[in-house]
């Protein structure tokens, strides 16, 4: 199992590479979008986990990217975010959109996702992982929101 980890936070990064490692799992990490097509052109990927906003190329940009090449149409594509505004919502409610995760959230949540998405389409529970909201900051004036 190949697995592209895209994030601009090295902390993230590092901490999905130990949350992934598994025998016969390569974890391999892009801090862009951009830097994440030339990973996606050198090894092909089996999942990729994704944040929204980043610089060069968002999350959002890279999803629609990656379903125009051939051979990714279908590889399950999971956003993650700390935030909740209009353009994350509006990725996360677009009917190619795999999955999401909430940064901040309990890691089990993380992992449900993750099983969900490698399970096979027509081996897969019919209802996604969903969990109530956290608290998240709004991308606009990083005010926590309480739920």
């Amino acid at each position: 199992m190949n697995v592209l980890v895209v994030d601009d936070e090295p902390q993230f990064r590092l901490l999905m590479k130990s949350f992934l490692a598994a025998p016969g799992w390569t974890i391999v990490t892009a801090e862009n979008g951009e830097e994440a097509m030339e990973k996606l052109t050198e090894t092909g990927m089996d999942l990729i986990v994704c944040d929204v906003y980043m610089p060069i190329m968002d999350g959002i940009k890279l999803h629609r990217a990656v379903r125009q090449i051939e051979g990714y149409e279908r590889v399950p594509f999971l956003f993650v975010s700390g935030y909740d505004d209009e353009y994350t919502l509006g990725a996360i409610k677009d009917p190619r959109c795999d999955g999401f995760y909430r940064k901040g959230r309990p890691t089990q949540e993380l992992r449900e996702w993750i099983n969900y998405l490698i399970t096979p389409e027509d081996l897969r529970s019919r209802t996604p992982p969903v969990r109530q909201a956290a608290p998240v900051y709004q991308r606009r004036d990083r005010r926590l929101r309480g739920t």
